[in-house]
């Protein structure tokens, strides 16, 4: 099984712990709830990971966006592409309203996940630690232009 599929099952990218922590982020850091076509691709936005060795392969991390962002464009027109398609930089699009709650949502995520996510899918690395990590993403997001959190991460996990 491939790492994104075992990432969207179980792991980081979870298809609904992922999407839940995301919709926390949102309320807080807009002070309202997404629309319904906004919460629709809030849940599909790392879809695309399934499948992917995003891990070890980094041009298969870059294109995790496609699937969700074409899925959002059927449904919801270039709107729903272009929220998907900006939550990553890795897509060339401009950033959209789901960068940053995507980003935010490691801190707003419970510890007990981020420890699951630390023990199953990253073997160990001292930056996925749940107090490292959210104090990792904290400082990004007080930048005055955050990474991305794989390239976060990859930097960290040394």
């Amino acid at each position: 099984m491939s790492e994104g599929t075992i990432s969207y099952l179980i792991g980081c990218h979870h298809f609904l712990i992922h999407p839940l922590c995301v919709l926390v982020a949102w309320v807080k850091e807009y002070r309202s709830w997404p629309s319904w076509w906004e919460l629709c691709c809030i849940f599909l936005h790392d879809i695309g990971h399934i499948g992917k060795q995003y891990l070890t392969d980094p041009q298969e991390k870059a294109d995790h966006w496609k699937m969700g962002a074409r899925i959002a464009g059927k449904l919801f027109g270039r709107k729903g592409f272009l929220l998907v398609a900006g939550h990553t930089t890795q897509s060339g699009y401009p950033r959209s309203r789901l960068f940053i709650p995507d980003k935010r949502s490691w801190i707003e995520a419970p510890d007990w996940w981020l420890w699951s996510n630390h023990f199953f899918e990253d073997f160990g690395s001292d930056a996925s630690k749940p107090h490292n990590w959210k104090r990792i993403v904290g400082e990004n997001l007080r930048n005055g232009c955050p990474k991305g959190s794989h390239a976060l991460y990859l930097e960290h996990r040394a």
